[in-house]
Protein backbone atom coordinates (compact mmCIF):
# COMPACT_ATOMS: atom_id res chain seq x y z
CA UNK A 1 0.00 0.00 0.00
CA UNK A 2 1.06 3.14 -0.91
CA UNK A 3 0.76 6.56 1.75
CA UNK A 4 0.56 8.76 -0.94
CA UNK A 5 -2.48 9.91 -3.36
CA UNK A 6 -3.09 12.19 -6.06
CA UNK A 7 -7.06 12.66 -6.42
CA UNK A 8 -9.14 14.87 -4.57
CA UNK A 9 -11.87 11.97 -3.37
CA UNK A 10 -10.95 9.99 -0.26
CA UNK A 11 -12.38 8.51 2.79
CA UNK A 12 -11.69 9.67 6.19
CA UNK A 13 -11.54 7.33 8.75
CA UNK A 14 -11.97 7.48 12.62
CA UNK A 15 -10.20 4.87 14.23
CA UNK A 16 -11.05 6.46 17.72
CA UNK A 17 -15.00 5.95 17.02
CA UNK A 18 -14.16 2.25 15.80
CA UNK A 19 -12.24 1.55 18.92
CA UNK A 20 -15.17 3.32 21.14
CA UNK A 21 -17.72 1.54 19.26
CA UNK A 22 -16.09 -2.05 20.34
CA UNK A 23 -15.67 -1.12 23.67
CA UNK A 24 -19.20 0.03 24.19
CA UNK A 25 -19.58 -3.85 23.07
CA UNK A 26 -17.61 -4.84 25.92
CA UNK A 27 -18.85 -2.82 28.13
CA UNK A 28 -22.59 -4.50 27.27
CA UNK A 29 -21.58 -8.02 27.18
CA UNK A 30 -18.93 -8.21 29.94
CA UNK A 31 -17.30 -11.36 30.84
CA UNK A 32 -18.11 -12.42 26.86
CA UNK A 33 -15.59 -12.42 23.60
CA UNK A 34 -16.22 -9.36 21.40
CA UNK A 35 -15.67 -10.60 17.51
CA UNK A 36 -15.57 -7.47 15.36
CA UNK A 37 -16.26 -8.87 11.79
CA UNK A 38 -14.39 -6.99 8.91
CA UNK A 39 -15.65 -8.49 6.01
CA UNK A 40 -16.11 -6.89 2.76
CA UNK A 41 -12.73 -4.51 3.40
CA UNK A 42 -13.80 -3.84 6.79
CA UNK A 43 -17.51 -2.65 5.28
CA UNK A 44 -15.70 -0.67 3.30
CA UNK A 45 -13.90 1.05 5.20
CA UNK A 46 -10.52 -1.18 5.52
CA UNK A 47 -9.91 -4.15 7.16
CA UNK A 48 -5.99 -4.45 7.31
CA UNK A 49 -5.70 -1.07 9.30
CA UNK A 50 -8.50 -1.38 11.24
CA UNK A 51 -8.00 -5.28 13.03
CA UNK A 52 -4.63 -3.81 13.33
CA UNK A 53 -5.73 -0.78 15.54
CA UNK A 54 -8.59 -3.41 17.58
CA UNK A 55 -5.46 -6.14 17.89
CA UNK A 56 -3.78 -3.23 20.29
CA UNK A 57 -6.81 -2.33 21.50
CA UNK A 58 -7.98 -5.75 23.03
CA UNK A 59 -9.45 -7.93 20.36
CA UNK A 60 -8.51 -11.63 20.17
CA UNK A 61 -10.69 -12.75 17.94
CA UNK A 62 -11.73 -11.55 14.13
CA UNK A 63 -14.62 -13.48 11.58
CA UNK A 64 -14.42 -12.86 7.45
CA UNK A 65 -16.43 -14.02 4.90
CA UNK A 66 -14.15 -15.76 2.86
CA UNK A 67 -11.22 -17.58 2.92
CA UNK A 68 -9.04 -15.21 1.15
CA UNK A 69 -10.23 -12.23 3.25
CA UNK A 70 -8.50 -14.22 6.71
CA UNK A 71 -5.40 -14.75 3.93
CA UNK A 72 -5.25 -11.18 3.65
CA UNK A 73 -5.15 -10.09 7.25
CA UNK A 74 -2.65 -12.88 7.65
CA UNK A 75 -0.53 -11.40 5.30
CA UNK A 76 -0.38 -8.63 7.26
CA UNK A 77 0.38 -9.18 10.38
CA UNK A 78 -2.90 -10.26 12.05
CA UNK A 79 -1.93 -12.84 13.93
CA UNK A 80 -5.12 -12.96 16.77
CA UNK A 81 -8.38 -15.89 15.61
CA UNK A 82 -9.85 -15.60 12.49
CA UNK A 83 -13.03 -17.17 11.64
CA UNK A 84 -14.22 -17.61 7.96
CA UNK A 85 -18.33 -17.63 8.46
CA UNK A 86 -18.93 -18.22 4.74
CA UNK A 87 -18.52 -21.50 3.30
CA UNK A 88 -14.61 -22.68 2.14
CA UNK A 89 -14.27 -24.75 -1.20
CA UNK A 90 -13.27 -28.51 0.93
CA UNK A 91 -10.44 -28.42 -1.54
CA UNK A 92 -8.71 -25.76 -0.10
CA UNK A 93 -9.25 -26.90 3.42
CA UNK A 94 -5.33 -26.96 3.78
CA UNK A 95 -5.08 -23.58 2.80
CA UNK A 96 -7.55 -23.14 6.04
CA UNK A 97 -5.17 -25.29 8.20
CA UNK A 98 -2.07 -23.62 6.85
CA UNK A 99 -3.00 -19.69 7.64
CA UNK A 100 -4.66 -20.81 10.82
CA UNK A 101 -7.86 -20.27 10.59
CA UNK A 102 -11.14 -21.35 12.06
CA UNK A 103 -13.76 -22.68 8.99
CA UNK A 104 -17.37 -22.94 9.82
CA UNK A 105 -19.29 -26.44 8.99
CA UNK A 106 -22.00 -26.13 7.39
CA UNK A 107 -23.37 -29.92 7.06
CA UNK A 108 -22.38 -33.21 7.68
CA UNK A 109 -21.61 -34.28 3.74
CA UNK A 110 -19.60 -30.67 3.69
CA UNK A 111 -17.57 -31.85 6.64
CA UNK A 112 -16.95 -35.71 5.31
CA UNK A 113 -15.91 -34.15 1.95
CA UNK A 114 -13.46 -31.60 3.58
CA UNK A 115 -12.09 -34.14 5.55
CA UNK A 116 -11.01 -36.30 2.64
CA UNK A 117 -8.83 -33.31 1.16
CA UNK A 118 -6.61 -33.53 4.65
CA UNK A 119 -3.13 -35.60 3.88
CA UNK A 120 -3.41 -38.68 6.55
CA UNK A 121 -0.19 -37.14 7.99
CA UNK A 122 -1.27 -33.69 8.56
CA UNK A 123 0.12 -32.36 12.53
CA UNK A 124 -1.77 -29.14 12.63
CA UNK A 125 -5.00 -28.50 14.42
CA UNK A 126 -7.94 -27.34 12.17
CA UNK A 127 -10.52 -25.09 14.45
CA UNK A 128 -14.03 -25.89 13.03
CA UNK A 129 -17.77 -23.88 13.87
CA UNK A 130 -20.76 -25.77 13.48
CA UNK A 131 -23.27 -23.57 11.97
CA UNK A 132 -26.89 -24.45 12.97
CA UNK A 133 -29.74 -22.79 10.44
CA UNK A 134 -32.47 -21.57 12.97
CA UNK A 135 -34.85 -19.61 10.96
CA UNK A 136 -32.56 -17.63 8.25
CA UNK A 137 -32.98 -20.66 5.79
CA UNK A 138 -29.66 -20.06 4.46
CA UNK A 139 -26.15 -21.90 5.50
CA UNK A 140 -26.57 -24.28 8.46
CA UNK A 141 -27.68 -27.66 9.85
CA UNK A 142 -31.47 -28.24 11.02
CA UNK A 143 -31.80 -30.60 13.09
CA UNK A 144 -30.18 -32.00 15.98
CA UNK A 145 -28.80 -35.60 14.86
CA UNK A 146 -26.99 -34.05 12.04
CA UNK A 147 -25.23 -31.71 14.74
CA UNK A 148 -24.38 -34.28 16.40
CA UNK A 149 -23.23 -36.52 13.79
CA UNK A 150 -21.08 -33.47 13.05
CA UNK A 151 -19.54 -33.22 16.29
CA UNK A 152 -18.88 -37.11 16.24
CA UNK A 153 -17.09 -36.87 13.24
CA UNK A 154 -15.04 -34.04 14.26
CA UNK A 155 -13.95 -35.48 17.67
CA UNK A 156 -13.51 -38.77 15.82
CA UNK A 157 -10.19 -37.14 13.85
CA UNK A 158 -6.92 -36.12 15.32
CA UNK A 159 -6.32 -32.50 14.91
CA UNK A 160 -9.84 -31.23 14.22
CA UNK A 161 -11.23 -29.40 16.92
CA UNK A 162 -14.66 -28.45 17.49
CA UNK A 163 -14.04 -25.28 18.39
CA UNK A 164 -17.81 -23.03 18.17
CA UNK A 165 -21.27 -22.93 17.24
CA UNK A 166 -23.44 -20.01 16.04
CA UNK A 167 -25.99 -19.47 14.29
CA UNK A 168 -27.66 -16.10 12.73
CA UNK A 169 -31.04 -14.15 13.28
CA UNK A 170 -33.35 -13.00 10.39
CA UNK A 171 -34.58 -10.21 11.80
CA UNK A 172 -33.04 -9.10 14.73
CA UNK A 173 -33.71 -5.68 13.87
CA UNK A 174 -37.27 -5.74 13.31
CA UNK A 175 -40.19 -5.89 15.74
CA UNK A 176 -41.85 -9.02 16.47
CA UNK A 177 -40.48 -12.02 18.16
CA UNK A 178 -38.72 -13.67 15.12
CA UNK A 179 -34.85 -13.71 17.55
CA UNK A 180 -35.99 -15.18 20.47
CA UNK A 181 -38.00 -17.70 18.75
CA UNK A 182 -34.44 -18.55 16.69
CA UNK A 183 -32.67 -18.27 20.44
CA UNK A 184 -34.56 -20.60 21.67
CA UNK A 185 -34.28 -22.88 18.97
CA UNK A 186 -30.75 -22.83 18.83
CA UNK A 187 -30.32 -22.98 22.23
CA UNK A 188 -32.73 -26.19 22.74
CA UNK A 189 -29.69 -27.90 20.26
CA UNK A 190 -26.96 -26.88 21.15
CA UNK A 191 -27.82 -27.96 24.87
CA UNK A 192 -28.10 -31.58 24.06
CA UNK A 193 -24.52 -31.87 23.41
CA UNK A 194 -21.37 -30.78 24.65
CA UNK A 195 -20.82 -27.17 24.64
CA UNK A 196 -17.98 -25.99 22.61
CA UNK A 197 -15.40 -23.18 23.71
CA UNK A 198 -17.45 -20.24 21.86
CA UNK A 199 -21.35 -19.61 21.93
CA UNK A 200 -22.45 -17.38 19.34
CA UNK A 201 -25.83 -16.19 17.75
CA UNK A 202 -26.05 -12.45 18.29
CA UNK A 203 -25.28 -9.87 15.35
CA UNK A 204 -25.08 -6.28 15.81
CA UNK A 205 -28.86 -6.12 16.36
CA UNK A 206 -28.96 -8.72 18.39
CA UNK A 207 -26.28 -7.64 20.80
CA UNK A 208 -28.09 -4.36 21.20
CA UNK A 209 -31.25 -5.54 22.06
CA UNK A 210 -30.58 -8.51 23.70
CA UNK A 211 -28.52 -9.97 26.55
CA UNK A 212 -27.99 -13.94 26.17
CA UNK A 213 -26.39 -15.62 28.91
CA UNK A 214 -26.53 -18.61 27.33
CA UNK A 215 -23.33 -17.34 24.17
CA UNK A 216 -20.19 -16.21 25.29
CA UNK A 217 -19.37 -14.28 22.24
CA UNK A 218 -21.25 -11.57 20.46
CA UNK A 219 -20.60 -11.07 16.59
CA UNK A 220 -20.57 -7.09 15.72
CA UNK A 221 -20.67 -6.10 12.39
CA UNK A 222 -22.37 -2.81 11.26
CA UNK A 223 -22.35 -1.35 15.07
CA UNK A 224 -18.49 -1.84 14.80
CA UNK A 225 -18.02 0.96 12.50
CA UNK A 226 -20.87 3.16 13.98
CA UNK A 227 -24.25 2.41 12.66
CA UNK A 228 -27.42 1.44 13.82
CA UNK A 229 -28.55 -1.95 11.92
CA UNK A 230 -31.85 -0.02 11.61
CA UNK A 231 -34.21 2.57 12.60
CA UNK A 232 -36.19 0.74 14.91
CA UNK A 233 -32.93 -0.72 16.81
CA UNK A 234 -31.66 2.78 16.86
CA UNK A 235 -35.12 3.94 18.30
CA UNK A 236 -35.25 1.06 20.82
CA UNK A 237 -32.03 1.40 22.62
CA UNK A 238 -30.18 4.22 24.65
CA UNK A 239 -26.45 3.05 23.21
CA UNK A 240 -24.81 6.28 21.53
CA UNK A 241 -22.61 4.74 18.53
CA UNK A 242 -19.85 7.16 16.70
CA UNK A 243 -20.02 6.87 12.89
CA UNK A 244 -16.69 6.63 11.36
CA UNK A 245 -16.82 7.74 7.91
CA UNK A 246 -16.57 10.79 5.87
CA UNK A 247 -16.40 10.66 2.52
CA UNK A 248 -14.90 14.06 0.76
CA UNK A 249 -14.29 15.04 -2.84
CA UNK A 250 -13.78 19.01 -4.39
CA UNK A 251 -15.19 20.86 -7.11
CA UNK A 252 -12.91 20.67 -9.65
CA UNK A 253 -14.47 23.05 -12.44
CA UNK A 254 -17.12 25.74 -12.19
CA UNK A 255 -19.49 26.73 -15.32
CA UNK A 256 -22.88 28.25 -15.98
CA UNK A 257 -25.40 26.71 -18.09
CA UNK A 258 -26.94 28.83 -20.17
CA UNK A 259 -30.98 28.55 -20.53
CA UNK A 260 -31.97 25.72 -22.80
CA UNK A 261 -28.41 24.18 -22.33
CA UNK A 262 -27.92 20.20 -20.79
CA UNK A 263 -25.35 18.10 -18.72
CA UNK A 264 -24.33 14.93 -18.88
CA UNK A 265 -25.17 11.65 -20.29
CA UNK A 266 -29.13 11.58 -21.67
CA UNK A 267 -29.18 15.39 -21.21
CA UNK A 268 -32.01 14.70 -18.38
CA UNK A 269 -31.11 17.86 -17.03
CA UNK A 270 -31.52 21.31 -18.85
CA UNK A 271 -30.94 24.56 -17.23
CA UNK A 272 -34.92 26.66 -17.46
CA UNK A 273 -32.28 29.99 -16.48
CA UNK A 274 -28.77 30.90 -15.73
CA UNK A 275 -27.20 27.77 -13.62
CA UNK A 276 -23.94 27.93 -12.58
CA UNK A 277 -23.07 24.30 -12.00
CA UNK A 278 -19.67 22.42 -10.12
CA UNK A 279 -17.65 19.22 -11.80
CA UNK A 280 -16.86 16.63 -8.76
CA UNK A 281 -14.71 13.89 -9.64
CA UNK A 282 -16.82 10.72 -8.46
CA UNK A 283 -18.66 8.22 -9.60
CA UNK A 284 -20.60 5.11 -9.57
CA UNK A 285 -17.20 3.46 -10.64
CA UNK A 286 -16.26 4.64 -6.48
CA UNK A 287 -19.64 3.44 -5.50
CA UNK A 288 -21.68 6.74 -5.62
CA UNK A 289 -24.27 5.18 -7.72
CA UNK A 290 -26.45 6.56 -10.69
CA UNK A 291 -29.61 6.39 -8.51
CA UNK A 292 -28.23 9.70 -6.63
CA UNK A 293 -29.50 12.26 -9.36
CA UNK A 294 -31.98 14.52 -6.95
CA UNK A 295 -29.37 13.85 -3.74
CA UNK A 296 -27.53 16.63 -2.68
CA UNK A 297 -24.12 17.15 -1.08
CA UNK A 298 -22.45 19.24 1.53
CA UNK A 299 -20.38 22.81 0.37
CA UNK A 300 -19.54 24.91 2.76
CA UNK A 301 -22.85 24.36 4.52
CA UNK A 302 -24.91 24.82 1.12
CA UNK A 303 -27.29 21.59 0.05
CA UNK A 304 -26.46 21.20 -3.87
CA UNK A 305 -28.25 19.37 -5.67
CA UNK A 306 -27.05 16.20 -8.10
CA UNK A 307 -27.80 17.11 -11.61
CA UNK A 308 -28.15 15.02 -14.38
CA UNK A 309 -27.11 11.19 -14.81
CA UNK A 310 -24.33 10.39 -11.99
CA UNK A 311 -21.24 9.26 -14.70
CA UNK A 312 -18.33 6.06 -14.13
CA UNK A 313 -15.66 9.05 -12.81
CA UNK A 314 -17.85 12.73 -12.61
CA UNK A 315 -20.72 14.07 -11.00
CA UNK A 316 -22.33 17.54 -11.57
CA UNK A 317 -24.25 19.91 -8.76
CA UNK A 318 -25.66 22.79 -9.20
CA UNK A 319 -24.00 25.08 -7.17
CA UNK A 320 -24.49 29.08 -5.74
CA UNK A 321 -22.31 32.13 -6.61
CA UNK A 322 -20.53 31.52 -3.16
CA UNK A 323 -19.38 27.97 -4.68
CA UNK A 324 -16.01 28.23 -6.13
CA UNK A 325 -13.10 25.76 -7.53
CA UNK A 326 -11.30 24.16 -4.73
CA UNK A 327 -14.31 24.04 -2.52
CA UNK A 328 -14.38 20.56 -0.62
CA UNK A 329 -17.47 18.36 -1.13
CA UNK A 330 -19.05 16.29 1.31
CA UNK A 331 -20.10 13.17 0.10
CA UNK A 332 -21.43 11.63 3.29
CA UNK A 333 -20.87 12.52 6.56
CA UNK A 334 -19.73 11.12 9.76
CA UNK A 335 -22.73 12.43 11.85
CA UNK A 336 -26.09 10.12 12.35
CA UNK A 337 -28.48 13.63 12.17
CA UNK A 338 -26.77 14.78 8.54
CA UNK A 339 -28.52 15.26 5.35
CA UNK A 340 -25.06 13.11 3.93
CA UNK A 341 -25.50 10.41 6.74
CA UNK A 342 -25.17 7.12 5.45
CA UNK A 343 -28.62 6.29 6.19
CA UNK A 344 -29.52 9.44 4.46
CA UNK A 345 -27.36 8.02 1.28
CA UNK A 346 -29.56 4.69 1.80
CA UNK A 347 -32.39 5.99 1.51
CA UNK A 348 -32.02 7.82 -1.84
CA UNK A 349 -30.37 4.44 -2.88
CA UNK A 350 -33.23 2.53 -2.04
CA UNK A 351 -30.73 0.21 0.51
CA UNK A 352 -29.86 0.11 3.46
CA UNK A 353 -26.48 1.53 5.45
CA UNK A 354 -24.40 -1.74 4.86
CA UNK A 355 -24.35 -1.50 1.00
CA UNK A 356 -23.83 1.88 1.11
CA UNK A 357 -20.21 1.23 2.73
CA UNK A 358 -20.12 -2.29 1.09
CA UNK A 359 -20.35 -0.09 -2.16
CA UNK A 360 -17.07 2.48 -1.23
CA UNK A 361 -14.85 1.18 -4.14
CA UNK A 362 -11.01 0.23 -3.25
CA UNK A 363 -9.69 2.93 -5.03
CA UNK A 364 -10.61 5.28 -2.77
CA UNK A 365 -7.60 6.41 -0.65
CA UNK A 366 -8.56 5.98 2.72
CA UNK A 367 -7.08 8.26 5.28
CA UNK A 368 -7.21 7.08 8.42
CA UNK A 369 -7.23 9.69 11.53
CA UNK A 370 -6.91 8.03 15.77
CA UNK A 371 -3.26 7.00 15.50
CA UNK A 372 -0.37 8.62 16.82
CA UNK A 373 0.51 9.87 13.26
CA UNK A 374 -1.87 9.98 10.24
CA UNK A 375 -2.27 6.99 8.30
CA UNK A 376 -3.52 7.03 4.33
CA UNK A 377 -3.92 3.95 2.42
CA UNK A 378 -3.99 3.99 -1.25
CA UNK A 379 -4.64 -0.08 -2.70
CA UNK A 380 -3.82 1.52 -6.37
CA UNK A 381 -0.55 2.57 -5.54
CA UNK A 382 1.24 -0.91 -4.12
Amino acid sequence: MSDKYYRSTYLNVDLNAIVSNFQVFQTLHPNKTVMPVVKANGYGLGSIKIARQLMENGAEFFAVATLDEAIELRMHGINAKILVLGVIPTYNINKAIQHRVAITVPSKVWLAEAIEEIPTDNKKDLWLHAKLDTGMGRLGIKDVDEYKEVIDLIQSHDHLVFEGVFTHFACADEPGDSMNKQQAYFEGIVEQVEKPNYIHSQNSAGALMKDSQFCNTVRIGISLYGYYPSEYVKSKVKIHLKPSAQWISEVVQTKVLQTGESVSYGSIYTAKEPTKIGIIPVGYADGYPRMMTGFSVNVNGYQCEVIGKVCMDQTIIKIPEEVNTGDKVILMDHHSDSRQSAEALGRQQQTINYEVLCRLNRRLPRIYHGTQDLEIRNELLK
